[in-house]
């Protein structure tokens, strides 16, 4: 089988991916930041449940979760504990393999960005770490809309900086509410699951 028809994406605008979970191996790294800061917080840690909010920026979570608790939480003490826990262990992410293969056979192909529900400093740190930045080069964070997954926006303005057509684009995720952010935005979607592409 030809890497032509493994993949089969070559007649797309563009390849649009979600960053952590999907590219890169970090949603682990993201949840043990969250259950340590949640201890220290004394809120009610669901490790399952975040993994779905995966996309959402911390402050949002973090704040959704309160209301739905009852409690009452410094959100920003939260969102810069949980992001310092997790910037010390940046460097021990890494790009899923078979993501990386993707990435590589449609670079100077196909135009590819990433819509990340990260901030940019994250984002920008994880690009450079992995090598990802020499592939890579759009980038839409958390700090770049104002309405984040699953609004569309994140997308829609990767794509817009493109120069791709949303409706002929492609946007890999791997959670639900990143899969209703492309289905918003007009695009096909992949849902990627530890790094391997499952249904379309």
């Amino acid at each position: 089988m030809s890497e032509r028809e493994q993949y089969g994406f070559d007649h797309y605008d563009a390849l649009i991916f979600d960053m952590d979970g999907t590219l890169v191996d970090s949603m682990p790294l993201h949840l043990d930041a969250w259950e340590l800061t949640c201890a220290e917080f004394g809120i009610p840690f669901e490790r399952e449940q975040l993994y779905q909010y995966g996309g959402i920026p911390t402050r949002k979570i973090i704040a959704m979760l309160a209301e739905q608790q009852g409690l009452t939480v410094d959100v920003e003490a939260f969102t810069r504990r949980k992001i310092a826990l997790y910037m010390a262990h940046i460097d021990k992410v890494s790009v899923f393999p078979k993501m990386w293969e993707l990435v590589r056979h449609y670079h100077g192909k196909v135009k590819m960005g990433i819509g990340t529900g990260s901030p940019r400093n994250q984002a920008d740190s994880i690009l450079k770490s992995t090598g990802l930045d020499a592939y890579i080069s759009v980038v839409v964070s958390a700090d770049d809309v104002t309405n984040h997954k699953p609004h569309p926006d994140t997308f829609l303005q990767v794509a817009e900086l493109l120069g791709a057509n949303p409706a002929n684009s492609l946007v890999f995720e791997d959670t639900r509410i990143g899969l209703e952010a492309g289905k918003a935005a007009g695009m096909d979607t992949v849902l990627v699951i530890e790094g391997d592409l499952h249904q379309r």
